[in-house]
């Protein structure tokens, strides 16, 4: 029974091995595939490639016709990856990605290898040690070599075989031109990093999980007990001003819009390392960046505290009136003071610096590259839109409210300190202290750009493609257009806002699921189905279909809900503020409850939209379908786990899945 035990375990790790070996291989493959695709387009795309006469025939009308076709296919093929306007473009990232996914894969290689090495010393001691106790040698003499053959645990030749494979692939790659060295040194030589593990680029561990947590159970209690600041009776109620108070609300909420976005981009990047979504590749992110999730729960941490604080002291001072006023004979009453705009304009400037303080992390190229891609938005008709363009288009529309905050805030500022009545009576009518043609005309304009933006990419996608899905995804973001023109021109029609709002709700919530998602009935009710199944055929066994989705049904039905009711609100952010509410205090939680729930919605809607992006290649962004798997990246990070569960799953995710 002992004997048979261990030649199924030694049997089970050389398959292990085995199904590992396949994995690295499979991958090889498709890296070899995608490098190949990438040298055939260098040369469909070099001038001496197209332009050069071919057999004495470059003159004739068909030789022509050939290189204008040729040119043509170039051209299309760089815009559907996604050109940079400013230097390091598609290509050069592609190339990066492919030479780093050969360096994580001789990385995988090296460990499986060791992995080998390890468990065929492992088995020689168990029966050296077996033939010491019972006083035989036939563990040695005979079980030994039979197990060793059979398991293939001494067969290191197939592990030299993939190296030279791999280091003949990484030879050929412009970034590494004229190296002759190993995939690890061509990673390095093109400034990819050690890898995951030492370049900050490591899935957190269980003390990061631990004291993020912590932080955000005391942020909540802080924030509860701002809640009961709020609601404790104030000193001196005669000369009590609530509207007064809340005046500076636009600059506490636009600091707030901030560091939620920072926390969100955080979980998003957090949720898609989890989910082996490969969201820098899908992005086209810069591969050579090593921006973490960390990076943005630290800053995003960094400015709660700070927004906490200051917002915590402003409600003790005017409350309590802890410090002495200035120059409260000019405004509405003895409780007004000059030194009230302090705490929004220091929470202001410390959020801005946080935001351009330098990091050896996120590098200024880095931060420019996100505003060349807001400046592509924004001039849409003009560039080809690449799925990351697309992204931030959609992400604007989702910051309509927060952008209508930043002038509300500049009003705020610049108005005279302490604020005089006529600006306190535009608060308590308007939600702001803005004068009312900036009121009528300038924030609905703000407020409806980026559904422009969005709108004109759509054009421009059915201009590139033809495709009349891009008509009417244009005629989603037109219908969100019209809830900010009709809830800012006949607000006063609540039947008309109500109906326009619905149909602009509904479109767009059947558009996330069934398109940006991808969702049908076998991705919500997968498991329903199954269950089903298994009932009709009496409980025998059912076999599952083929599923290249990340995540289980059920989450797919729970974000399909929560996405309804979340859009349920959103066409309230494109309505003034005086239309949702009149009550002053009821007004200024709903809208920056209403903000923050689409801030998180579009967070979700993300996380979705890349993923199926990913395994469909949905909207046609990518020339290829192939994706890099990043599951390995978590094994570099964290080495072997030796437990015995963990030899039931593989070492490297076979490449069943793009």
């Amino acid at each position: 029974e002992w004997r048979e035990k261990l030649v199924r375990e030694a049997t089970r790790v050389g398959d292990f091995v085995q199904r590992g070996i396949e994995g690295l291989q499979a991958q090889m493959r498709d890296l070899d595939k995608m490098a190949r695709s990438l040298s055939k387009k260098r040369l469909m795309s070099s001038p001496t490639a197209v332009d050069a006469p071919m057999g004495g025939e470059g003159s004739s009308p068909k030789a022509k016709a050939s290189k204008e076709k040729k040119k043509k296919k170039a051209k299309a093929a760089e815009d559907s990856d996604g050109s940079d306007d400013d230097g390091a473009g598609a290509g050069e990232f592609l190339e990066l990605r492919v030479l780093e996914a050969v360096g994580l894969v001789a990385e995988g290689g090296r460990r499986l290898r060791g992995f080998a090495e390890l468990n065929h010393a492992a088995l020689y001691k168990i029966l050296k040690k077996h033939d010491k106790m019972l006083g035989v040698s036939t563990g040695l003499c005979s079980l030994f070599p039979r197990l060793v053959e059979q398991t293939g645990l001494g067969d290191m030749a197939r592990f030299d075989t993939l190296e030279a494979e791999l280091r003949e692939l990484s030879l050929h790659n412009t970034q590494t031109e004229g190296l002759n060295a190993s995939a690890e040194v061509a990673r390095l030589a093109a400034g990819l990093g050690m890898g995951p593990a030492r370049t900050g680029g490591a899935p957190a561990n269980s003390h990061t999980e631990l004291v993020l947590s912590f932080f955000l159970g005391c942020s909540a209690s802080l924030f509860l007990c701002i809640g009961v600041l709020l609601a404790l009776p104030e000193a001196s109620p005669k000369t009590y001003s609530e509207a007064y108070f809340l005046t500076p609300m636009p600059v506490f909420r636009v600091v707030f819009s901030v560091l939620l976005v920072m926390w969100c981009l955080g979980a998003v990047a957090r949720t898609c390392d989890k989910m082996d979504i490969n969201h820098m590749f899908i992005l086209n992110v810069d591969p050579r960046c090593r921006v973490t999730p960390e990076f943005f729960f630290c800053r995003a941490a960094t400015l709660t505290t700070l927004w906490i604080l200051i917002f915590g002291m402003y409600v003790v001072d005017y409350k309590w009136r802890v410090l002495p006023t200035i120059w409260a004979s000019q405004s509405v009453n003895k409780r007004s003071s000059l030194h009230f705009v302090m705490y929004p304009v220091f929470l202001l400037l410390l959020a801005m610096l946080g935001m351009i303080w330098p990091s050896r992390i996120c590098r200024n190229r880095y931060k420019a590259a996100v505003c060349r891609s807001i400046g592509r938005t924004a001039s849409a008709p003009f560039h080809p839109v690449d799925f990351a363009d697309n992204m931030v288009g959609d992400v604007l529309t989702s910051l309509a409210k927060p952008l209508q905050d930043v002038p509300a805030a500049f009003c705020y500022l610049l108005s005279a300190h302490p604020q005089p009545e006529d600006a306190v009576r535009r608060f308590v009518e308007k939600g702001d202290t803005c004068r009312y043609w900036e009121h009528h005309m300038l924030l609905p304009v703000i407020g409806g750009l980026p559904y422009v933006f969005r709108a004109l990419q759509c054009l421009r996608r059915y201009r590139d493609t033809r495709e009349t899905r891009h008509l009417w995804n244009f005629g989603k973001y037109m219908s969100s257009l019209l809830v900010v023109v009709v809830s800012s021109v006949w607000y006063e029609q609540i039947g008309a806002v109500a109906v326009v709002s619905l149909v602009a709700t509904m479109y767009a919530c059947i558009w996330d699921v069934v398109l940006d998602w991808g969702l049908g009935s076998n991705e919500i009710f997968g498991a329903c189905i199954q269950d089903r199944a298994r009932d009709l055929s009496g409980g025998g066994q059912v076999v599952a279909q083929p599923h290249d989705r990340h995540f289980q049904p059920p989450v797919y039905m729970l974000c399909s809900v929560l996405d309804l009711l979340a859009r349920s609100t959103w066409a309230l952010t494109l309505m003034p503020t005086s239309i949702i509410s009149r009550n002053l205090v009821g007004r200024v939680v709903l809208v920056s409850l209403i903000s923050s729930i689409e801030i998180i919605r579009r967070s979700i809607w993300a996380v979705l939209r890349i993923e199926y992006e990913q395994v469909a290649n949905a909207s046609g962004f990518r020339a290829l379908l192939w994706v890099p798997s990043k599951l390995h990246q978590a094994g570099a990070a964290g080495g072997l786990r030796t437990t015995s569960n963990s030899l039931r799953q593989p070492l490297l995710e076979s490449p069943g899945r793009p």
